[in-house]
């Protein structure tokens, strides 16, 4: 069969540069082997000298972060004004739990590894938002932090003990949890650790300065004469579960004029992000760093409390975030001082916000464990996937937890690092009233709004609307309603992971049988039939 002419392959710009001739082409290739070379020995000396390379981006970005007069302010609010970082806590028993002193120097400052754990990707639109990362790699991203020259975060660091911290007072004025604090920088957010990974972040809290810049003269922020800003915490939190449609139901959620939401969905913070997990445990994420995702909802609240002085208590403005693993994941509880020593832990994400926000909504949304099981799996894991290797993940999955809980409480079960680690796939995340039952010891059930995705899916705009009941908001107005029913679902399964099809029958069964004492035990905890997903 004839293809056509055979065309011989030519170096780019040949017929510019005429290196046919032997003594040329020798000198030309001998300058690229050279050239080659040069830069061979300039990265691998960067790399094997340790981390000079790296040393020296450290201390440039710690010359632009640091600003002797932020350390100064800090100082002095030590002394005018307590933080909430800092004073320790002496009327809640929460048993011996280690208390340091604020160490007020300046921290170490760390590079971001490029090496994130699977799954924890993130989108820079205006929806951005970080989603789940698979717990398989709960340690951080396989990197040994003393070989990048690096030490890990010391984990009794006096801004990790959030049991030991001074609660906000807040102002009752406000349905939304929020205080007032002295506003001490025309930038507070210069060295927010959460722009360093945000691009939203970092466009939403450049805007927030400026417009402490424009106003911090002008008029005071609060009843005192000193400028102050609004500091808010979250009046509600989707708490759960990953691949049960929490995206879609927070930005429809969202689409309510009284709610303002921070610029990130799903802060993490909790769980995960406060002890650095996203900076392979080397760079911890502080309390006011979280809080500064709420500045826009707290500027918006105390401008509408300006306009309806006398109608203060009607349609106020409320905040809150939608962080997915804040249900299930205490993947480093023993490595907490309070922890220590334990089987299982004794201090998990429900106490350390019941202890800064008791009267928080909460909100989650559950699907079929069975169903949410392969919607995970295709969802996070990114190669050689098949309903074959599927099965097999879930069979070893299922040996591993079946085989602790016949000598141990599934509690201890879900809660063992060591076993999350070893299962492929995220099989304790449908254990759903394991984790509820930690939950409902600190929250009332009247605190809980719980809904399944099942019901969501059929009917999404009346499910919002009693959230927005549950929520105590006003009804929404006709034109966002219908936005609501005409803006498209979020994280929709990716034709790919359609082509695969379903499960096979055996793993079914298998899942089947491994998760219905669970779902029994939901069922009868929220008096309802429905969570034994019969009708799936």
């Amino acid at each position: 069969m004839n293809y056509g002419p055979v065309r011989k392959w030519s170096f780019p710009f040949q017929e510019k540069i005429n290196i046919k001739t032997p003594v040329v082409r020798k000198v030309f290739f001998s300058l690229c082997s050279i050239i080659a070379v040069i830069f061979f020995v300039l990265f691998y000396g960067c790399f094997s000298s340790g981390t000079a390379c790296i040393k020296s981006q450290v201390v440039v970005q710690s010359h632009y972060n640091f600003h002797k007069q932020n350390v100064a302010d800090h100082s002095r609010n030590l002394g005018d004004s307590p933080s909430l970082e800092t004073d320790e806590i002496s009327k809640v028993n929460h048993g011996p739990i280690f208390v340091k002193e604020l160490n007020v120097s300046v921290p170490n400052i760390a590079v971001r590894s490029e090496l994130l754990e699977v799954g924890e990707n993130e989108t820079i639109d205006e929806d951005e938002e970080l989603f789940e990362e698979d717990d398989n790699l709960s340690s951080g991203s396989g990197i040994d932090n003393t070989t990048m020259g690096f030490e890990e975060i010391d984990w009794s660091d006096s801004r990790l003990d959030l049991l030991h911290m001074r609660k906000p007072d807040f102002d009752p004025r406000f349905k939304n949890p929020c205080w007032f604090e002295p506003l001490t920088s025309l930038n507070p957010y210069e060295n927010n650790t959460f722009t360093t990974f945000s691009p939203s972040s970092s466009r939403a809290l450049e805007t927030l300065a400026n417009h402490w810049r424009v106003n911090a003269d002008t008029y005071g922020y609060a009843p005192t004469t000193a400028t102050t800003r609004l500091r808010c915490l979250p009046y509600f939190l989707i708490i759960g579960q990953p691949k049960c449609g929490s995206t879609d139901l927070f930005w429809k959620i969202a689409k309510h004029p009284d709610i303002v939401t921070p610029p990130i969905k799903e802060l993490h913070w909790w769980s995960r992000n406060r002890q650095g997990r996203r900076f392979n445990y080397m760079k911890l994420i502080p309390f006011s760093d979280y809080i500064d995702m709420f500045d826009n909802a707290g500027v918006r609240i105390y401008e509408k409390l300006l306009d309806y002085i006398d109608d203060v208590d009607d349609d106020q403005i409320i905040t809150g975030e939608a962080s997915v693993s804040l249900f299930w994941d205490n993947g480093e509880w023993d490595r907490f001082p309070e922890n220590m020593d334990q089987t299982q832990p004794r201090f998990i994400v429900p106490d350390y916000i019941q202890h800064f926000i008791p009267d928080v909504k909460l909100i989650l949304i559950l699907r079929n464990p069975v169903e949410r099981m392969y919607s995970d799996y295709l969802y996070f894991h990114s190669t050689n996937k098949s309903v074959d290797d599927f099965h097999e993940a879930v069979k070893d999955a299922v040996d591993l937890y079946s085989s602790c809980v016949q000598t141990n409480s599934p509690r201890q079960c879900v809660y063992d690092p060591a076993l999350g680690n070893k299962a492929r796939v995220r099989l304790r995340v449908g254990m759903y009233s394991v984790f509820l039952r930690d939950w409902l010891r600190l929250f009332p059930l009247s605190q809980f709004h719980i809904l399944r995705l099942e019901d969501y899916s059929r009917e999404p705009v009346n499910y919002v609307k009693e959230v927005y009941r549950f929520l105590g908001l006003r009804e929404i107005p006709s034109a966002r309603e219908k936005l609501m029913v005409t803006s498209s679902t979020s994280n929709v399964r990716k034709q790919s992971d359609r082509a695969l099809g379903d499960m096979l029958s055996e793993t079914r069964a298998l899942l089947l049988q491994f998760y219905r004492p669970y779902n029994e035990e939901l069922a009868a905890m929220l008096s309802s039939k429905r969570y034994l997903w019969a009708d799936s």
